[in-house]
């Protein structure tokens, strides 16, 4: 039976606070599961090890050379890119700070500091609840004046962590629109070529400078077809994926220590970004549970491949992803 256990601490590089969820085999303590949270960060889950072999990428640089965190950034309620920084709903132009060229990026709760229950500890899972609102006083509501909340539940067990989302329209005027995501920047654990990864899609979608055009393509004709294990050295991607279920898990292949991590997930999430930079030391398989610019493609029509999620005010939506490891078959 594993043991579970929370700490408390300070980042030793930047001072922030950290909290460590662990469960342990008491009989063979190289047998555990850390997660490593930081919550004043975004709630950026930044270390996760199972065995001793650290899975997340924690620092790294993207399209930059200035070292930053990377971790599991929480990509809500906007994920990825907003065109233009702009977009237009229910009457509404809900403008943002360009922060990727002419556009929006990645949310506005990646940065913020969530607020943190108190544990619950059982035999074999440690969960662990926090929580951020977007509300009158914060720099989320100045950009986007819905009042909501997104809850998250961390649950740690042998070999793997689940996150269960709640989004709550708290809002009495405002219907809430919003995409939900988890932007993992995954190890690369070997060479590129003895790591494969497999998504199994049904299509991939057009995109121009990145943003969908809302075009969903076969993937016959799109830049890899993922659903088979396909080697990282094959691949040159920055794009998105459509098509997903909770039937439709997405797998990782570290064939030079025969593991392979599962990404699965509720069937919110039918979309994913798949981005494989060839001078990086890491990978990104991203469950999101609409396409980038959903918002834009939504107001244009293009409901479908948008899959933008709406809550009326007062009603609330859950849904999950859980990342486990096993050996390779």
């Amino acid at each position: 039976m594993y043991r579970c256990s929370i700490r408390y601490d300070d980042h030793p590089d930047y001072g922030w606070p950290i909290i460590r969820l662990a469960c342990q085999d008491p009989r063979n303590t190289a047998h555990q599961t850390v997660a490593q949270i930081a919550p004043t960060q975004g709630c950026n889950l930044f270390d996760w090890a199972v065995d001793g072999i650290e899975y997340i990428c924690e620092q790294g640089t993207v399209k930059s050379s200035q070292r930053q965190l990377l971790g599991t950034p929480v990509l809500y309620p906007t994920p990825n890119r907003v065109r233009n920084a702009q977009f237009t709903f229910d009457g509404h132009t809900y403008s943002f700070e360009p922060n990727n060229g002419a556009n929006f990026i990645h949310g506005l709760v990646r940065h913020e500091a969530w607020e943190v229950d108190e544990p619950v500890i059982e035999d074999e899972s440690i969960a662990l609840r926090t929580h951020y609102s977007i509300v009158p006083g914060t720099r989320a509501y100045e950009r986007f004046p819905i009042a909501n909340t997104l809850v998250i539940t961390f649950t740690v067990k042998p070999n793997r962590i689940r996150y269960d989302f709640r989004v709550i329209n708290e809002d009495d005027r405002y219907r809430l629109p919003f995409g939900l995501a988890l932007h993992p920047y995954w190890r690369l654990i070997g060479p590129r070529d003895s790591v494969r990864i497999q998504v199994p899609a049904s299509h991939w979608m057009e995109a121009n400078e990145l943003l969908p055009t809302g075009k969903l393509i076969e993937l016959e004709n799109a830049p890899a077809d993922l659903t088979s294990p396909t080697q990282l050295s094959k691949l040159t991607l920055d794009d998105v994926f459509y098509g997903l279920d909770s039937a439709a898990t997405s797998t990782i292949y570290y064939d030079t220590i025969g593991t392979r991590v599962t990404l699965a997930a509720s069937d919110l999430f039918t979309h994913a970004v798949v981005y494989t930079p060839e001078d990086q030391p890491y990978f990104c398989i991203e469950n999101q549970s609409c396409s980038t610019d959903a918002h834009n493609l939504h107001a244009r029509g293009l409901e479908e491949p948008a899959h933008l999620a709406i809550l009326e005010p007062g009603e609330s939506s859950s849904s999950w992803i859980e990342f486990s490891v096993a050996d390779q078959d």
